[in-house]
């Protein structure tokens, strides 16, 4: 009796213990969650805001998704330092001229023209350093060999290249595209923009991808413009189609919200070199819901075709449609350089938010 006794008691306190394990592990389960919606707060906030934002824009478009691989042509605010041949300078490699002795610039050939005819040995330059306008002054250099004065910089007035559409809202013919912007130096500064358009291209060439060396997709550049570049952001350029007939009979498609996203198959729509638009197939490993930049979700090539012809994500597919149960989601922006079968994915629902502000910061100027 007693050994049976003894038997419950300790089955009774072995018990207990057990019930003490699962609700202690219950309470730091529900304090962990706590927790976290305690120092992600402010971010998961800014998720819901931006949410029911993109919610209301939508309420006055039709998205229609893109795909297609288009040519880019960008023509800069001033002329961008590439490189600089001497070191007794202020200036830094990406840093924008804007003005040379008062006179604005839009052209290295502007910039060259002001240097030759100005009779002073220093030039005052006015430029745009990440945002900030600073004014400094350049000596020019004598070449001896040209027999003239030369200012000893690299300079950049424009921009061009392949990348894939995105989406098209189809009540006011705007669209986006890349989900990334364009930048010009290692740096990775935006490249700020006077004027640029998208065009026809035929894609002519894959260079496949590999660890540490980026693909590409090379195609041409025609003279056929399609749309008018009015934008260059961080998560993509923006304008307006002004070939009407680009937007002929294309299908309106719904928008699937961030919160919705899936860590699962979906798919991305892009153009090769057969010239023709395809899905492929991708996964969707991680959903980094509370970032606010182009690297949302991290995303991996699955599709068998697309790894042969590609292997993996390149240069040109930047913009390419991510979608997932039929909806958009996003587009395909970076590769990872040491596995280029994956990547990141901007949200669409940031693109459009970006899109948007643009365009009203646009029509209050």
């Amino acid at each position: 009796m007693l050994k049976k006794l003894l038997y419950k008691v300790d089955r009774n306190i072995r018990t207990n213990k057990k019930v003490q394990k699962i609700i202690l592990a219950c309470f730091l389960i529900i304090a962990l969650i706590f927790a976290y919606f305690i120092l992600n707060y402010k971010d998961l906030v800014e998720v819901y805001n931006l949410s029911k934002s993109v919610e209301n824009k939508l309420e006055n478009m039709k998205i229609s998704v893109g795909g297609e691989a288009v040519g880019i042509k960008l023509l800069a605010t001033g002329v961008l330092v590439m490189g600089l041949d001497r070191d007794d300078t202020l200036l830094q490699v990406g840093d924008i001229i804007l003005k040379a002795d008062d006179k604005k610039v839009e052209s290295n050939a502007e910039l060259i023209d002001i240097s030759k005819q100005s009779d002073k040995e220093e030039i005052l330059l006015e430029i745009n350093r990440q945002g900030v306008i600073i004014h400094t002054k350049i000596t020019k250099i004598y070449d001896e060999i040209a027999e003239e004065y030369k200012l000893g910089l690299w300079v950049k007035d424009s921009s061009a290249g392949v990348g894939t559409i995105t989406f098209y809202d189809l009540n006011s013919n705007k669209f986006a595209a890349l989900g990334h912007g364009v930048t010009e130096t290692k740096e990775n500064y935006i490249l700020p923009i006077t004027a640029g358009g998208i065009t026809n291209t035929t894609i002519y060439s894959i260079k496949k991808g590999a660890v540490k060396s980026p693909g590409e997709l090379k195609g041409s550049i025609t003279s056929s413009i399609i749309g008018q570049i009015m934008g260059n952001t961080d998560k993509g350029i923006y304008g307006e189609i002004t070939e009407l007939n680009f937007l002929k009979a294309r299908k309106e498609i719904q928008i699937l919200p961030k919160t919705k996203i899936k860590e699962s198959k979906a798919k991305i729509l892009c153009t090769l070199d057969d010239n023709i638009k395809k899905e492929y197939d991708i996964e969707i490993e991680k959903v980094l819901l509370t970032s606010s930049g182009n690297k949302n979700m991290i995303v991996k090539i699955t599709d068998e075709e697309l790894l042969n012809k590609t292997g993996g994500i390149i240069q040109g597919m930047s913009g390419s449609p991510i979608i997932q149960d039929g909806k958009l989601v996003g587009a395909i922006t970076h590769v990872f350089l040491n596995d280029p079968t994956r990547g990141y994915g901007v949200f669409v629902e940031n693109m459009i938010e970006d899109m948007c502000e643009f365009d009203k910061v646009t029509k209050n100027e």
